[in-house]
């Protein structure tokens, strides 16, 4: 199966985008390019995506274990792919980086993507800031934690534009009371509120991932500035992981329309105010136009194993979002509790002494 790897323009060395400078470049001579300078050299950098380009099938083993098979460019090493799924690696022994073409062809091929802004160092960084802000992590942790295993992974979204026709109809009440001489009133008035109109949804991100654990991670590291997505260049895979969607749009639909419901339904009700209490009566939506695209976002992500329990850290690779579920140390959990036993001791001690 076909791999592309980027080469420097003036040593031949292999090109990895490095996201502190938004340039390209080259860990042996030191060189800097940016896209438009590789497009100048190369060309269009999608060529290699030939549509008339014939790629291998992949064979009946592969197919079976969701593996396959790619040739290194630089060292002429077969790369393995233990995922489906991957679209971009390294090779185990030249550690060059390379794209797998055959996995961004024709209807795979995303349409934007957003480049890592935050480079890998900067990431690890913000790791261990993290792990200070955590009062009852194990002290030994981050020595554990192998920062290493620290990778940087595009992962596959659809973003989604839909124009939503829709209105809400409700019950609004206003409740005044009063008292005169020794009598109590209340008044009540009850309105009818109709609301409708055509609410536009831009870029709504939806995870493109069928593995669940993958898939709440996405949901925690969002949302990314959809101001800096660019058109779809396979370059800024050089260097970093990436993932190939496997959940179609007809797959999704349901989830979408229903997540997009609710978020009309929540901008309806948002514009009635001025009442003691609202009780919504009905609401529709219907679809007026859509339109999905495509894209691959940034992610820093580790998992790693401590005594014997695995946990998954993960930071947006452009604007630093993180989350992780980190181990807490029981110890210094309990050494905690019986502080707070014997404060609260303390001050009764007192307080009781005072009324005493």
């Amino acid at each position: 199966m076909e791999t592309l790897s980027y080469k420097c323009i003036n040593c031949g060395g292999p090109l990895q985008y490095d996201a502190s400078k938004l340039k390209f470049y080259c860990e042996y001579c030191r060189s800097e390019f940016t896209e438009e300078d590789l497009k100048k050299h190369f060309g269009e950098l999608e060529e290699e995506l030939d549509e008339d380009r014939q790629s291998e099938e992949l064979s009946e083993e592969d197919q079976l274990y969701g593996t396959a098979l790619f040739t290194c460019e630089s060292c002429g090493a077969e790369i393995i792919a233990e995922s489906e799924n991957t679209a971009a690696s390294f090779c185990v022994y030249c550690h060059n980086p390379v794209v797998l073409t055959n996995r961004l062809k024709g209807e795979f091929k995303p349409d934007k993507v957003i480049p890592f802004k935050i480079s890998e160092q900067q990431a690890k960084q913000k790791f261990l800031d993290f792990c200070k802000k955590k009062w009852f992590l194990p002290k030994d942790f981050v020595s554990s934690a192998q920062l290493d295993m620290m990778k940087g992974v595009y992962y596959p979204y659809w973003l989604v534009d839909s124009d939503k026709d829709g209105g809400m109809t409700a019950t609004g009440e206003k409740v005044r009371r009063w008292t005169e001489g020794d009598y109590e009133y209340k008044e009540t008035k009850i309105y009818k509120i109709h609301r409708e109109g055509v609410i536009n949804f831009k870029g709504y991100p939806q995870s493109a991932l069928s593995e669940q654990n993958n898939k709440n991670i996405l949901k925690y590291v969002n949302p990314y500035n959809d101001e800096e997505f660019r058109p779809f260049t396979m370059a800024y895979l050089s260097g970093f992981l990436a993932e190939k969607r496997d959940l179609e749009r007809e797959q999704l639909q349901s989830e979408v329309d229903n997540a997009l419901a609710d978020y009309a339904k929540k901008i309806y009700r948002d514009t009635i105010n001025g009442y003691d209490s609202v009780r919504v009566d009905h609401f529709n939506t219907r679809t007026i136009s859509e339109n999905w695209d495509y894209a691959l976002m940034p992610v820093w992500m580790m998992t790693f194993k401590y005594r014997d329990k695995m946990y998954m850290y993960a930071m947006n690779g452009q604007t630093g979002k993180n989350f992780g579920a980190l181990p807490i140390a029981k110890g210094k959990l309990a050494l905690f509790g019986v502080g707070i036993f014997v404060l609260l001791a303390v001050i009764t001690f007192f307080l009781m002494g005072g009324i005493g």
